[in-house]
């Protein structure tokens, strides 16, 4: 006949030091995360015209345009918003490298993708190292999207460690244009362009 060995109860001793253990861990973990946010990006600043290193590209922001009507040569697409056209350059530092997003924010904090509407070459594809490509990237927002905004560039490459970068460059959007908006294709940037 098998004997079973008797369940032994923890000493109240033990129970308050598991909880002690357990409430400074809580503690800790709670203190670590405020002081060294996990989730947030490393963001780098710059006025028009800036080149900024966000690892693993480079990127200046040259200017933006707005109109009602964007064209792509052929076919002029409407909107219930506004299009605006981003003009950026970029290049990989180091090994090829892509700007995996970028977003439009305004000043009630909202903040637009890239549209999918129209081909967006500068996001998504990569650039070579130290080659620097220049285009425009077009977002569709609503009308009152006018005034100040801040592109925000999300850069991103193979075996990327978090947290990420990104790329911040106030801009101020003008009324639309009457005219169709003609986004500027993916070329290699010129020194004097």
């Amino acid at each position: 006949m098998a004997r079973h060995a008797r369940r032994r109860r923890p000493s109240r001793t033990g129970l308050a030091a598991m909880t002690l253990v357990a409430v400074a861990a809580g503690a800790l973990a709670s203190e670590a995360e405020s002081r060294w946010p996990v989730n947030a990006p490393f963001v780098r600043t710059g006025a028009v015209g800036t080149v900024l290193d966000i690892e693993p590209v480079r990127v200046t922001v040259h200017g933006v345009r707005s109109a009602t009507v964007l064209s792509d040569g052929l076919d002029e697409l409407e909107s219930a918003g506004t299009w605006i056209a981003v003009d950026v350059s970029a290049a990989a530092l180091t090994e090829p490298a892509t700007i995996a997003e970028m977003a439009l924010r305004d000043t009630a904090g909202r903040e637009f993708r890239q549209t999918d509407r129209s081909s967006n070459p500068m996001v998504g594809s990569a650039f070579d190292p130290l080659i620097t490509e220049r285009g425009e990237v077009v977002f569709e927002v609503p009308d009152d999207v006018a005034g100040e905004v801040v592109p925000v560039i999300s850069p991103d490459a193979p075996r990327r460690a978090v947290p990420r970068a990104a790329a911040e460059v106030p801009l101020t959007v003008e009324a639309p244009s009457p005219e169709p908006l003609v986004p500027r294709g993916r070329e290699l940037a010129t020194e004097d362009a």
